[in-house]
């Protein structure tokens, strides 16, 4: 009994500890994109914003599609792989697996700009930009995946913070030089996450990076066997790129295309406001839980998957309903605040917006759960039915109502989203019987 009180304690102690490091992350990376919002609107006309903001969601699709799924598989295998001395070939099995897909991505963008650039009103080189986007944010994606698997916090937080603050920062001075366009602010994001990037490879002690010519483990058995499970735990997670995307992107592309890029600026500005806290909350949460769920699961410990659940679910809860009446409350001033004044006609769509996160981050307590519990189809019929029900119920809403149905149908969506991830996640936890033996003592 005292032993078990002791094992409580080390591990409370150990959550808080890496918690305030999350939380210490996460507040000054939102500070840094409520900051970095305020000052390119003053400098973007709306077009341009959305412009900036259309092409950036490309790149994450692309990320989505080609790296993501085998990230989520690294960071479900790390336990396994640290408990066995093996992270070293999980790190560089998952680069393998990961980098053909990243190169032939960024050639597919890169010609399909060459080619259609001047078709679809756009420079050749935007393709390059937007594929050197894609290259920088898969390395970051990578080493922070590994080191909140790691449960390195403070790692993962001083990489948070660097780029949150080098990315709009190297933007505004690239607009300042090359003018108020969304190409040039587009260029400030690579130098700056590239400065980062380039940083941590330089000063960091990466996780499982033991040097550029380290072997893979001599086991080529084991190897092969690792890359089938990251593939087989990956592959159902492939398509959810897209729906994931076409419920947190998508949404600005079908206002452009049905109302304006003018409109989609407005909406994309007042979306980024009044999702970034709950986006902080959710990160600040999951960080800190996640890897502790992650162990869990890998020794089999039932008890402390339940107290994990329900410590999540009761943060997660109580903020997003905090969050919710904030923004009703006071979405006016946050809108004088933090928009320029041609942006604020935008500020009646952010109560609408910040419910429909405060469900979203509820439904992706249950997701996680999914995840963890090797359960990714339900993972990918959830982002389906969320994505195609959003835009299901978008298109007619923005025809009635404009903007203002957009915002609402963010709050259906995720609404619908939740009661499918909630039903979703009891069914994975109930069919789990014990981990999947990839590593081994």
């Amino acid at each position: 009994m005292v032993m078990a009180r002791l094992s409580t304690g080390v591990l409370g102690r150990r959550i808080a500890r890496e918690g305030a490091w999350v939380v210490l992350g996460q507040a000054l990376s939102a500070i840094a994109a409520l900051v970095s919002i305020r000052i390119m609107t003053e400098l973007l006309a709306p077009e341009e914003f959305g412009r900036l903001t259309l092409l950036v969601g490309v790149a994450a699709l692309a990320l989505g599609l080609t790296a993501t799924p085998k990230l989520q598989a690294l960071i479900r295998y790390y336990p396994d792989a640290a408990r066995t001395g093996r992270i070293e070939s999980l790190r560089k099995v998952g680069i393998q697996l990961i980098m053909p897909l990243l190169t032939l991505a960024c050639v597919i963008l890169a010609a399909f700009w060459l080619l259609a650039g001047t078709w679809i009103g756009s420079a050749w080189y935007m393709g390059l930009l937007v594929a050197a986007l894609l290259y920088i944010d898969c390395l970051r994606s990578l080493e922070l995946s590994l080191f909140n698997a790691a449960r390195r916090q403070r790692a993962a937080s001083v990489i948070y913070v660097a780029d949150a603050w080098s990315r709009p920062l190297m933007a505004i001075i690239c607009v300042l030089i090359f003018g108020s366009s969304a190409e040039a602010a587009l260029a400030g994001y690579i130098a700056g996450s590239a400065a980062v990037v380039l940083a941590m490879h330089l000063w960091m002690r990466l996780e499982g990076a033991s040097g550029p010519h380290a072997p893979l483990d001599a086991d080529e058995d084991f190897n092969k066997k690792l890359a089938l499970s990251i593939r087989r735990y990956a592959l159902p997670l492939a398509p959810l790129a897209i729906f994931g995307w076409l419920s947190g992107v998508g949404d600005r592309y079908i206002i452009a295309g049905l109302l304006s890029l003018q409109d989609a600026g407005l909406y994309a500005a007042a979306y980024g406001l009044a999702s970034r806290p709950f986006l902080m909350l959710s990160g600040v949460v999951e960080l800190t839980m996640r890897p502790v769920l992650q162990n869990a699961v890998a020794a089999g410990d039932r008890k402390l998957v339940t107290r994990t659940k329900r410590i999540w679910l009761l943060l997660t809860g109580a903020g997003a309903a905090f969050g919710v009446i904030c923004f009703i409350l006071l979405s006016d001033w946050v809108g004088h605040l933090l928009l320029a004044e041609q942006y604020r006609l935008a500020t009646g769509l952010m109560p609408w917006i910040a419910f429909g996160y405060a469900l979203y981050n509820i439904a992706t307590v249950y997701t996680r759960f999914c995840y963890a519990f090797d359960d990714t189809k339900a993972v990918l019929l959830l982002a389906a039915s969320g994505g195609l029900l959003g835009v299901a119920v978008m298109v007619p809403a923005i025809f009635l109502w404009g903007l203002t149905g957009a915002a609402l149908s963010v709050s259906a969506g995720f609404g619908i989203q939740l009661l499918f991830a909630s039903t979703l996640a009891r069914r994975a936890v109930a069919g789990f019987s014990s981990p999947k033996q990839v590593f081994k003592e």
